[in-house]
């Protein structure tokens, strides 16, 4: 009888050990592991996304990052922020939520999208059209050609010398182009 009742303890100890170790649900905040199809694309453990070659390479996530590498065609989908890296003659596409950071470098062609708060830079030769929320930032470099969407203002474009830039201010200003600074910003939704 003692051994049998020893046995039911220990049993009992070693399912409330294994539940209370299990804990209740996903409440941590860490964002969904990200995927990658499509050739040359793969994603680490940590939600980035590199895609070295290939014409249907995306990436799709709550959180994450997509790096575009040597002439590949790149997308990436998120629902929160998204870092996107579009290097060398890579084709970019994505949509990600507030926060964002864009990057086109290189030749590269890039049709992005991010919500409030983001931030993108086009440089060297690289063709941008963009299309970001309120208080977004965009940095337009060296020769690169920027065509920038601003939904709801206050965005601030910085455009070099030799760039080719051009701001929308969107619905909300009906379709208004940028205003012009003397320092050679353009702005939505502020002043100089």
């Amino acid at each position: 009888m003692i051994s049998c009742l020893g046995s039911i303890a220990s049993a009992l100890l070693f399912a409330l050990l294994v539940l209370g170790s299990m804990g209740c649900g996903d409440d941590d905040g860490a964002p969904a592991g990200a995927t990658c199809t499509g050739e040359g694309c793969t994603c680490s453990p940590t939600n980035e996304c590199t895609c070295t070659s290939g014409d249907d390479c995306k990436a799709m996530c709550e959180e994450c990052s997509l790096t575009c590498e040597k002439s590949a065609k790149c997308n990436a989908e998120a629902t929160r922020a998204v870092t996107v890296e579009c290097n060398d003659s890579s084709e970019c596409k994505g949509n990600g939520g507030d926060g964002s950071t864009l990057t086109c470098i290189g030749s590269a062609y890039c049709e992005l999208k991010g919500g409030a708060d983001s931030a993108a830079t086009c440089r060297d030769s690289s063709d941008c059209k963009i299309n970001l929320g309120p208080r977004s930032t965009v940095d337009c470099m060296d020769s690169a050609h920027c065509d920038i969407k601003c939904d709801d203002g206050d965005c601030e474009v910085s455009c070099g010398r030799d760039t080719q830039c051009a701001l929308n201010c969107g619905e909300e200003a009906g379709g208004k182009s940028g205003t012009e600074c003397t320092d050679g910003r353009l702005i939505c939704g502020t002043g100089c």
